[in-house]
């Protein structure tokens, strides 16, 4: 199941990618109407900023904190008396 996750979050990845190449593209390729040029700008920094979180989310942050919980292990239990146990 870990391998599906991220073969999914890299195709996510991919497609957020893809999308914003495809906006670009067609901004500087397609005659669009001024109206419409104005929302295409807007999509596209929306795009880019789901792209940056995708990079961000496998490669920054989030990773590195899963790649150090691995390493500290399971948590240890403590002597004594456990939240809830009556009092």
């Amino acid at each position: 199941m870990k391998t599906l996750k991220g073969t999914a979050g890299a195709l996510v990845g991919g497609a957020v990618m893809l999308l914003a190449v495809g906006i670009v593209v067609a901004l500087f390729t397609l005659e669009l109407p001024p109206g419409n040029r104005e929302v295409a700008l807007v999509v596209l920094g929306i795009v880019i900023g789901w792209g940056g979180a995708v990079v961000n989310y496998h490669f920054g942050s989030s990773q590195g904190s899963k790649r150090k919980t691995e390493l500290l292990g399971p948590p240890a239990e403590l002597p004594g008396r456990m939240v809830g146990d009556g009092e």
